[in-house]
């Protein structure tokens, strides 16, 4: 490895050209299947026909969302301090504000409906302790973080009289009761503890220190003292952007469930939560299938939720494969596909993502030549006792009624040139949430420490 601003001498690879015994290995191998273009058009002769809304079916709204964190140390002392800096924004696209844009007369567009649109987003800020850091006089710094996240979950993120408690949307998504039989602190078990609206917070039975219900989602278990917590501020932000996409579809659900039906929500990245709050990810799966239900009921359609991710495997293969598809095709990455083509795995699971994922991957090229990973909530509510079974039915393209259709026209009306692989509201919520290393991550350094030596 390199040192620190060393650079690479321009003759390294020459004792790889002289080596005999380079030569002599490289004689001994030989391809499993050549590469070739035609395995590229076999591969490509799987895709078919994009389905297309004629006229194309939008909705009237587009809710976008995107997440971002600054987790860097504040320092380069030891022992090594750090907090967590997370947002997450949310954009409220118009369909009729956004046909405004353009000027009929001069085909540019608008400036100040431009701001305006930009006026819409919604940034919600979270910042948690990390490492060498207490909070709250707590004796350590993952008791410090477990109520540094119930503060942040239990406050009303609403000026207005709709309130948006997180603690109140969790404990919706599991039919307003929690349980916890482990202490989060002193790890001992302990007889199940039940967490309603009325009684948020217990005190341990072994070591008297306060449990709380946002513990259920075990994002603590990634905190050290000392050590590097910034993958447990990737988990918090993860679910933080997931929980409040199932805190908007409740609102609306208890209010006005018709309304579902003329809005999307796209958020950016997989319909899936890893690690230790993975759970979660069945709850949201139940709650968009009852809400569905309900839609139903009504005659309407069922709500268009959708991830839309930018990087991965799934894109880097899409990017290796774009220049032998033709425009206008679709597939969905069903577990073989996946296995055989994406991932390469000798022992593919009997269904990929049952821990994690709640929506189906799809790769889409459209019409202008552009390729999107975009990803549909699977239309059932849980996936059964047979993970095979469940893994052969989520491919079957008829279950998903309209919506992959919806989809594609949606992507259609939104694909723009700026950025590969993005659609407008989308990069509009990223703008809003994005934290840049200078000098957005320089001023929350600066910010920390002034408030660290106040």
């Amino acid at each position: 490895m390199p040192y620190n601003r060393e650079t690479a001498g321009k003759g390294g690879h020459s004792d790889f050209v002289r080596n005999p015994d380079v030569q002599l290995f490289l004689s001994n191998c030989d391809y499993m299947r050549p590469p070739s273009d035609d395995e590229a058009k076999a591969i490509a002769s799987q895709f078919t026909n994009a389905p297309k809304g004629e006229p194309p079916i939008l909705p009237n709204f587009i809710v976008a969302s995107d997440a971002s964190k600054s987790d860097a140390p504040i320092n380069d002392k030891l022992p090594c301090t750090q907090l967590g800096f997370i947002k997450v924004s949310h954009v409220l696209v118009s369909m009729e504000k956004y046909a405004e844009l353009i000027d009929p007369k001069s085909r540019f567009v608008d400036p100040f409906k431009a701001a305006d649109m930009h006026r819409n987003a919604q940034p919600i800020t979270y910042v948690l302790p990390g490492s060498n850091i207490k909070y709250r006089n707590s004796k350590t710094v993952r008791d410090g973080f477990r109520l540094a996240v119930f503060d942040q979950f239990n406050a009303n993120r609403r000026d207005n009289t709709n309130r948006m408690v997180l603690t109140e949307t969790l404990l919706a998504l599991n039919n307003n009761k929690i349980k916890i039989n482990k202490c989060p602190s002193c790890r001992e078990s302990i007889e199940e503890l039940e967490f309603l609206t009325s009684s948020l917070v217990h005190k341990c039975p072994k070591c008297s220190v306060d449990i709380y219900i946002t513990d259920w989602l075990r994002l603590h278990e990634g905190i050290s003292d000392f050590g590097d917590n910034a993958s447990a501020m990737t988990r918090m932000m993860n679910a933080v952007e997931h929980l409040l996409l199932g805190s908007f579809i409740l609102e609306l659900l208890n209010s006005t469930p018709s309304a579902l039906n003329k809005i999307a929500f796209v958020v950016d990245g997989p319909l899936a939560l890893f690690g230790e709050p993975a759970k979660l990810h069945q709850r949201l799966m139940f709650l968009i299938h009852e809400v569905n239900n309900k839609l139903a009921q009504l005659a309407l359609e069922p709500v268009l939720v959708m991830g839309l991710q930018k990087t991965g495997n799934v894109m880097d293969h899409a990017n290796l494969l774009e220049r032998f598809l033709p425009n206008g095709v679709i597939r969905v990455i069903d577990d073989m596909y996946r296995h055989t083509y994406i991932t390469g795995s000798d022992s593919p699971s009997d269904n990929f993502g049952s821990e994690t994922y709640y929506g189906q991957d799809f790769l889409f090229k459209t019409e202008r030549g552009r390729i999107f990973n975009f990803a549909l909530p699977y239309p059932f509510a849980d996936k059964g006792a047979n993970g095979a079974d469940f893994a052969n039915e989520k491919v079957q393209l008829e279950r998903y009624g309209s919506l992959i259709e919806r989809a594609c026209d949606l992507i259609r009306h939104f694909e723009f040139d700026l950025y590969d692989n993005a659609i407008v509201p989308v990069a509009l919520a990223h703008r809003h949430a994005s934290i840049s290393l200078v000098p957005g991550g320089k001023v929350l350094d600066l910010l920390t420490r002034a408030g660290l030596s106040s």
